[in-house]
């Protein structure tokens, strides 16, 4: 962030400098040009660990700074154009250095250790000598083994642990990569870590009357606020018959499996995430799914065991880190053993050139029937600029709180084709050992769209991620920031909106 600032100060700089005429002007230069070099060096020495990519950056930069120069010096002189030249200028470094991957340094593309890169390959044409003779390709594996890899060609890609040491290192493998025949898409293996905000009780008595049956539900602002109340009287009225049970998957750190909470609504489809070492996952899941009525702990919008169950595939590990590798053969495992709804907390910056597995494991997803919810992010900036919230198919999540007003850490989702917002702020639910906690984010807001589209899919198997959205959507409540936030879903309303198309 150091490093843009100081670069569009420096340009600001230059078009001061050929349209300031007074003397003072002179002596605000000596204060704001050092400062902006100071900017600029500061923050390219934080993401660049090594000299020749520093001075590829500072040539690179310089270059384009004098060519500025010039062009501004050109327009002065002919006395035309003066204004929209300077405005092309500013709008065409702000989008070379913030859309182009020349803005990215090797330390700032956060790659896995030992597998930097995932390839799409035609495999009756590509020559695997040909990678593996590249001195810097340590090793090469298949990436993903979708089960019904008829339907997908996720089972055509390859990851590759490669050895780089500098950013030109990097682009200089992938444009030789590209030159194999074969070679369809190349992609970086992203690395991801959970970011989330602090959290606090809310002013006034610790445990507030409950709401349920459940003893800590009066601390769950949140079933106010989607009306638990109407969804259970809607719920109640119907016989459910014709409904067809599904299972709703979070893909996170896992859950504790044996919490007093959870234990009734869960259903094991992968052993190694039947417990919990980070305690994310455990906090989603009571979010979705904590059995409601049971005289224990918190309650959620799965008021019945009637809708679905929840389980868990673990993509992050204990310290909360993941891959994009990781996240894609969690959605195709999660699709292969019958998720119907799959619950994403997770997601950090990502380039929307680079989501072409993800968009394929989405639509792997959709194939058979599974919508895939995914968290906004929590870095108070467009959703459109992280992953895999900014992937086609997706459900996307902002989180808003008490008062309906986005929560102050929430990316926004205005540029999101598909997205609602949900609770997100001081949200009450499950920790591992049968604990509880609040935790804020994103990543609660989503198992909260999450639940309620399962309990719709129950209703009408048939929905689609598109018709889910375009539901909540309807049916959900304007927030204070609605254009940023997308619409607050209503639980009772998209219910009833289900049940008339049934």
């Amino acid at each position: 962030m150091l490093y843009h600032f100081g670069l569009l100060f420096i340009q600001i700089y230059l078009f001061w400098r050929f349209f300031g005429k007074e003397r003072w002007t002179n002596v605000v230069f000596w204060l704001i040009f050092p400062l902006s070099l100071v900017l600029y060096f500061v923050g390219l020495s934080m993401d660049i660990a090594n000299m020749s990519d520093l001075l590829f950056y500072v040539s690179r930069d310089f270059l384009t700074i004098s060519l500025s120069a010039a062009f501004l010096f050109i327009a002065v002189r002919f006395g035309q154009f003066i204004l929209p030249a300077s405005l092309l200028l500013a709008i065409g470094t702000i989008s070379l250095h913030y859309y182009f991957p020349g803005k990215f340094t090797l330390q700032s593309l956060q790659l896995e250790d030992t597998a930097e890169i995932i390839m799409l390959v035609k495999k009756d044409s590509f020559r695997p000598s040909e990678v593996k003779n590249i001195t810097s390709v340590i090793s090469m594996s298949d990436a993903f083994y979708p089960e019904r890899y008829n339907q997908t060609d996720l089972d055509d890609y390859l990851k590759l642990d490669v050895n780089i040491t500098t950013y030109s290192n990097w682009n200089n493998l992938l444009r030789h990569l590209r030159k194999i025949k074969g070679v369809i898409h190349i992609e970086p293996n992203s690395l991801y870590q959970l970011n989330l905000p602090g959290s606090k009780w809310p002013e006034g008595p610790e445990l507030k009357p409950p709401i349920t049956k459940d003893p800590l539900s009066g601390n769950q602002w949140a079933l106010n606020k989607l009306n638990i109340v109407g969804l259970n009287d809607v719920v109640s009225k119907n016989t459910w018959t014709n409904r067809k049970k599904g299972l709703l998957v979070i893909l996170d750190t896992g859950i504790d499996k044996n919490h007093e909470d959870l234990s009734g609504h869960f259903r094991s489809i992968s052993t190694g995430a039947d417990m919990d070492p980070k305690g994310h996952g455990t906090h989603c899941a009571g979010i979705a799914s904590a059995v409601t009525g049971n005289n224990l702990g918190v309650a959620s919008l799965n008021t019945t065991d009637a809708f679905f169950n929840i389980s868990s595939i673990r993509v992050l590990n204990a310290a909360g880190y993941g891959t994009k590798e990781t996240i894609v053969d969690g959605i195709i495992e999660a699709v292969d053993k019958g998720a119907t709804v799959i619950s994403l907390s997770l997601g950090g910056p990502g380039n929307p050139f680079h989501q072409r597995i993800y968009k394929k494991a989405v639509a792997y997803a959709a194939s058979k029937g599974c919508i895939v919810v995914v968290a906004a992010g929590n870095s108070n900036r467009n959703a459109k600029e992280f992953s895999p919230a900014n992937v086609t198919g997706v459900i996307t999540v902002s989180a808003v709180d008490e008062n309906l007003a986005k929560a102050s850490f929430s990316n926004k989702v205005s540029e999101i084709k598909m997205a609602v917002s949900a609770p997100g702020v001081n949200i009450l639910s499950t920790l591992p050992h049968n604990h509880y906690g609040l935790l804020s984010g994103t990543s609660m807001a989503t198992p909260y769209v999450a639940s309620l589209i399962a309990i719709m899919k129950s209703v009408h198997p048939a929905l689609t991620a598109k018709e889910a959205f375009i539901i909540l959507s309807n049916t959900g409540l304007d927030t204070q920031n609605t254009l940023q936030t997308g619409k607050f879903i209503q639980p009772k309303k998209a219910l009833e909106n289900i049940l008339k198309i049934k």
